[in-house]
């Protein structure tokens, strides 16, 4: 696992990043979307927390802002805090990193949410525009240019889909633990050692 840090004191902030090898140019048209609808269920319930709603009050108590995107050749993911909270917040990304439980039923509704998004996608005359143009220049893998992913594909996806994307891409040797704001260094090298070091490589490299 690679780890950035960044110190910054000139205000009482950390953000902590989590940034993934991941993102549409992996996607062949069957997989299309399917890191999208992952970076989606990042934030559920994982085996600290194993209530979806009880863990997002607990970050909104702690004043926890948090958010993710995908894009063709990263999916990243990030919680900004004030920094007393900086070990609550490395928790929460180490149990949501990896040990999402990928509970059916908040899939169902989050996949609904994905689907939401492509139907306000092409509601936008704009989108086909684009859609036509990516299509033309990069005819043979469009796919891997379209981090939303498409409608059949996201429709389709099922819990065991997001394993297999977890096993694959979200591996220590294919990811990026990023820290910056009110931090020392040296503790946030020993913070991830605590946190990370079981955290078991893929055998090969993803790539």
């Amino acid at each position: 696992l690679e780890v950035v840090t960044l110190e910054d004191h000139s205000v009482p902030l950390v953000t902590i990043e989590l940034a993934v090898r991941n993102g549409s140019f992996t996607e062949p048209p069957e997989l299309n979307g399917l890191s999208h609808l992952y970076e989606h269920m990042f934030f559920k319930a994982n085996r600290a927390i194993a209530n979806a709603e009880q863990y997002l009050q607990k970050i909104g108590q702690l004043g926890i802002a948090y958010n993710a995107t995908t894009r063709e050749e990263v999916v990243h993911y990030y919680f900004t805090t004030t920094s007393p909270n900086l070990r609550t917040a490395m928790n929460f990304m180490r149990d949501a990193s990896r040990h999402p439980l990928f509970d059916k039923g908040e899939f169902e509704p989050e996949r609904q949410v994905v689907i939401g998004e492509i139907d306000r996608n092409e509601s936008n005359p704009y989108y086909y525009l684009n859609l036509e143009m990516t299509n033309r220049l990069y005819y043979k893998y469009p796919s891997r240019k379209n981090p939303l992913g498409n409608r059949q594909t996201v429709s389709a996806a099922t819990t065991d889909m997001m394993r297999l994307i977890q096993s694959r891409y979200y591996v220590p040797n294919n990811s990026a633990l990023i820290v910056t704001g009110d931090v020392q260094f040296e503790e946030i090298f020993k913070m991830a050692q605590e946190l990370f070091a079981d955290w078991p490589r893929r055998d090969r490299d993803p790539f």
